[in-house]
């Protein structure tokens, strides 16, 4: 559904959900990942999303106090729609998938800002804009790694070297 046919009430359950899904998506990510560094990373990319779940559900409880919040099925690709899917897909695969992910949110919250009929509510869209495309360019860093050195997310101390390239 297109962010000009939604409510203000559809339009933070589906923001809420997708935030929930990253962050599923994020920490699993995380524990797949052998190199301590890239995954304080991926970890710190749940966090943050989670944080932004929470700024949601702050205005959605605010703005729809009487209402309770059902949040719509997820919008995730099949192929990314459960656990047990996502560990049969490469991490590169779910890097990619991840940054355009990112992209829809950044895309979606742009959308919203304008939609908003309140200064606050242009603000917290812009400000989860804005974080969502800090999110696409940390990924987009870490896929270009993944690309390069593919040994990137193991253990090994210099994946860089010849040997780890096979």
């Amino acid at each position: 559904m297109a962010a000009e046919d939604l409510t203000a009430l559809e339009a933070l359950g589906i923001a809420i959900r997708a935030e929930a899904d990253a962050f599923a998506v994020y920490t699993e990510l995380a524990k797949r990942v052998d190199n301590p560094l890239v995954r304080q990373k991926i970890e710190l990319l749940a966090k943050e999303e989670s944080q932004h779940q929470r700024i949601l559900e702050a205005a959605y409880r605010e703005r729809f106090p009487e209402v309770p919040l059902e949040l719509p099925r997820s919008q995730l690709p099949r192929e990314f729609s459960c656990s047990a899917l996502r560990e049969q897909r490469s991490l590169r695969d779910i890097l990619s998938f991840a940054i355009d992910e990112e992209r829809r949110s950044h895309e979606y919250y742009l959308r919203a800002a304008e939609k908003a009929k309140d200064l606050s509510g242009q603000m917290m869209f812009r400000y989860l804009a804005d974080w969502e495309f800090s999110h696409q360019m940390a990924l987009t860093a870490e896929y270009e790694m993944v690309v390069r050195y593919p040994r990137h997310f193991g253990q090994g101390a210099e994946p860089w070297k010849p040997e780890f390239l096979r």
